[in-house]
């Protein structure tokens, strides 16, 4: 048995909407003027554009997913590609290593047959370092050198590597920090962002401020306060009325069965850090990863390998399968650029039709989590 932990952050959606604003409420008028909205400023943005990219740097930043063994969860094969692609036993940052297996028909994938939270006993693993309880309501806790994932009652719960640490509360509150940023959230949509260059504190009822070194002003009782043009005060004063969006809920961890026998080797690659919302182009940081998987397939001597492209269900069914395939079709020659053979790899696109994981949890309610999981990349390499 395994247990399948994903702990998945607040993200501006790659192939559907997972980011849940704060809910909106009208501004009052600001003494300072609307200003002229569609004027340049010294920083060369409209004051529209300041306020696009404001309400951007208030998202909230994504948390890994983590695929949590309750015992050896692949064969020999798969962790010698792990090794080989310095993944973490567990960890799923962007690319993860799974079992390919085959049915009888002959399907190959990398999927499971998944169990609701709740089935089955609490189970305990402990593998060398890594020590992993998950219990039967579908809490858990992982815990590894330098890593610590724990999965709370209720949506909440707590991530840990020395760098990044994340807490969210059953409430959608919570804190992110990182070596660059720090948001604190309350249950209504008050609190904080700050940076080394800018620092927003939100309030309620639409008071607060904005502080980036050239830009300052601060809403109270009492008025208006800096120096900030009218067109960019006005602008902050919107994004604070609108507040901070909440933490989603932490997904539970689901036990799962294998289905079929061992057949080959899957690496999986998230949508979300290879491509920007609605892309085929990949990003820098995702081209960076396939050129590690590249460089694997060529040590490997140019196995054969499926490109399979896959996205969540949110949208236009259509439009879902024809990105799955621009998207397979240009990590493909990404990999081919790097030098894997181009006869040896194929390409396809599921779009929406092969999810990892039900978009729903067994009471119906969403499960961002999911989508995550399901936006991905897959290499199939079979065995032989």
């Amino acid at each position: 048995m395994a247990g399948l932990l994903l702990l998945v952050g607040c993200t501006a959606d790659p192939d559907g909407p997972v980011l849940t604003p704060a809910p909106s409420r009208t501004a009052g008028p600001s003494s300072t003027g609307a200003g002229p909205t569609g004027e340049s400023s010294a920083d060369g943005r409209s004051d529209a554009e300041f306020e696009r990219d404001l309400r951007r740097l208030l998202v909230l930043p994504d948390v890994p997913a983590f695929t949590v063994p309750t015992q050896s969860l692949t064969a020999a094969a798969a962790q010698d590609v792990s090794a080989a692609l310095d993944v973490a036993p567990g960890l799923y940052e962007g690319i993860g290593v799974l079992d390919a297996r085959c049915t009888d028909a002959g399907a190959a994938a990398a999927d499971t047959t998944t169990r609701t939270p709740g089935a089955g006993a609490s189970v305990h693993h402990e593998d060398g370092e890594l020590d992993v309880t998950v219990s039967a309501d579908g809490t858990g806790v992982y815990e590894a050198p330098g890593l610590r994932v724990a999965v709370l009652p209720d949506g909440a719960g707590v991530y840990d590597d020395g760098t990044t640490r994340v807490s969210v509360a059953v409430d959608g509150s919570g804190t992110y920090r990182d070596g660059e940023r720090r948001y604190t959230v309350r249950a209504d949509g008050t609190g904080s962002y700050e940076d080394a260059t800018t620092r927003v504190w939100v309030d309620a009822d639409g008071a607060g401020g904005y502080d980036d070194g050239t830009t300052r002003v601060s809403f109270g009782a009492d008025g208006v306060f800096g120096g900030a043009d009218p067109g960019r005060a006005a602008a902050v004063r919107a994004v604070l009325a609108d507040g901070l969006p909440r933490f989603e809920p932490v997904p539970r961890v689901a036990a799962i069965e294998p289905a079929g026998t061992v057949c080959g080797t899957v690496i999986r690659l998230d949508a979300d850090v290879l491509f920007d919302f609605g892309s085929a182009d990949v990003r820098p940081e995702g081209q960076e990863t396939l050129g590690r998987v590249a460089a694997l397939l060529v040590a490997l001597g140019g196995p054969a390998a499926a490109v399979e492209g896959h996205t969540d269900g949110v949208g236009d069914e259509a439009a879902n399968q024809d990105l799955s395939e621009r998207r397979a079709a240009a990590v493909r020659d990404l990999l081919v650029a790097g030098g894997a053979p181009a006869d040896r790899l194929t390409t396809r696109g599921w779009g929406e039709t092969r999810p990892a994981r039900p978009e729903t949890t067994p009471d119906g309610a969403d499960d961002p989590g999911a989508r995550q999981l399901n936006r991905r990349v897959e290499l199939v390499l079979l065995d032989g």
